[in-house]
């Protein structure tokens, strides 16, 4: 049971939590990137009842597009309404957070894992996307929150309400099926420890659970029904891949777990990306000293990452780096207890005041991840508004504007309606005329280069780069090209 909260740290978590809200408020209203843009126009868009029965890409996340479509009709259709509900979840999963880390490590502790997830540069990213990954999060700490309850002191309320979270997660997006397969297997490894030591378990701490998991599948079928012919021909559309080559093989690439490695650690940056293994190190000091008195939390760590890539690779899907997100509030926690119990040995080797050292350490951890805030605000996802405006702003009155590959859906839906579009060779051909001023805008150059190398061949030495967008999403720039005909 968590301790009575003082006024001390009632204060303190209030200041964590209006940060918090600030750094996920601002420059909230940048452009919008390729899934957010997905996002809402096919399915935030949709009347209520076709969005509650369209299941057509991996892209919905139902119970996310349910919030944004009830935010847009509220605000009036903008980037900032459309995130909202991401801020809104993004921030209560720091309060989910505290409330976790105060049941099984000292205040101190609790406090410096809130914050240090408070201005991660990561979590204010999905904080401002217009996705469903922060209510993922959310679900998944309130759900160990009533594991960790519920484990000590079996109550039909508290599992009833694990079966909610359940459901609420899964509504979000599948891949909590990961998340509480993992939940369920650490449960049943600390069961199954507590008998080997030969000690009672607490009336109720095997029906309970059972029950709440069954609540949770039973209104997980229930919520999908409507949609379960289109989700069968969505997840083989997506096992099976696109038919072109050179399709295949960008997804191939997003297949491998290396390469989910390679982007987290790009992902942290030239400063932080090295530090990993030190980062590792610490984590693991933490999870040993949390097996001490909730060895739950680290098995589901452990078996969360582990299941959710070797599924995902049984199953030929994408092993994204944001299915992990569900775990950045445990890494939190394992990072600053593992940093105070570094401190603490430390202090008791060379005589200093272990528990002020190890605070000193976390604090300094913590400090360390500021250098990544910057870029977060210093471009948007990705400027398609900005590569939109200089376009415009210098084309000719005749001037074409091919929008090219995976631009075509931002522009022609959404940014620039009135720009042409060409997804392979034949329709290029069909618009480009070397005699008339044209323009092309792709982003995404890496996988454009792969899948459009034919386009891109045939228009050597007829187009020059104008102008380069960055943005703060991975390989995600957007390239705009103008022929160099008068």
């Amino acid at each position: 049971m968590a301790p009575p909260v003082t006024r001390t740290e009632g204060l303190v978590l209030g200041a964590i939590l209006v940060l918090g809200l600030i750094l996920r408020v601002a420059n909230l209203d940048s452009a919008l990137w390729y899934d957010e843009i997905t996002t809402l126009t096919r399915y935030v868009r949709l009347p209520l009842a076709e969005l509650l029965t369209t299941y057509d890409s991996l892209n919905n996340h139902v119970f996310f597009s349910l919030q944004g479509r009830a935010s847009v009709v509220l605000f009036g259709e903008s980037a900032w309404a459309l995130r909202l509900p991401a801020v809104l979840w993004g921030v209560a999963s720091l309060w989910a957070l505290w409330l976790l880390a105060r049941r099984v490590v000292p205040m101190p502790e609790a406090l410096m894992a809130t914050a240090l997830m408070a201005v991660s540069y990561h979590h204010i990213w999905f904080s401002q996307n217009a996705r469903g990954y922060t209510g993922l999060l959310f679900f998944g700490l309130i759900a160990l929150v009533l594991l960790v309850e519920g484990m000590h002191r079996p109550r039909w309320g508290i599992w009833l309400c694990f079966g909610l979270t359940f459901a609420c997660a899964m509504y979000t997006h599948l891949s909590a099926a990961f998340f509480y397969a993992a939940v369920g297997l650490a449960w049943v490894m600390c069961l199954l420890l507590t008998r080997l030591r030969d000690q009672q378990l607490p009336q109720g701490a095997i029906v309970m659970p059972l029950v709440g998991a069954a609540l949770g599948l039973g209104l997980t079928a229930l919520i999908y029904l409507p949609m379960y012919e289109a989700m069968i021909t969505t997840f083989t559309a997506v096992q099976s891949g696109p038919e072109d080559a050179v399709r295949a093989q960008s997804i191939a690439q997003w297949k491998n777990p290396l390469w989910t490695l390679a982007e987290v650690i790009r992902g942290l940056g030239p400063v932080l990306g090295p530090a990993l293994p030190l980062a590792v190190f610490v984590i693991g000091v933490g999870m040993a000293r949390l097996c001490r008195n909730a060895p739950v939390l680290p098995l589901v760590l452990i078996l969360h990452v582990g299941l959710t890539i070797a599924l995902l690779v049984a199953l030929s899907f994408r092993v994204w780096p944001r299915y992990f997100l569900g775990d950045l509030g445990l890494i939190c926690l394992f990072l600053i207890y593992g940093a105070t119990g570094i401190g603490q040995w430390l202090g008791h080797r060379i005589g200093w005041n272990g528990q002020r050292l190890g605070q000193g350490l976390a604090v300094l951890g913590i400090l360390s991840t500021l250098v990544l805030l910057p870029q977060n605000y210093l471009y948007p996802k990705q400027d398609f508004t900005g590569a939109r405006d200089f376009v415009e702003d210098n084309r000719s009155a005749d001037a074409r504007v091919i929008a090219l590959g995976l631009t075509i859906p931002p522009y022609r839906e959404y940014y620039a309606p009135d720009w042409d579009g060409a997804d392979n060779l034949a329709e290029f051909e069909a618009l480009y005329d070397p005699t008339r001023e044209t323009w092309i805008v792709y982003t995404f150059p890496a996988v454009t280069r792969r899948r459009h190398a034919d386009i891109l061949d045939s228009i050597q030495g007829q187009f020059s780069e104008a102008d380069y967008f960055h943005g703060s999403l991975s390989g995600g720039g957007i390239v705009v090209l103008k022929s160099n005909a008068p």
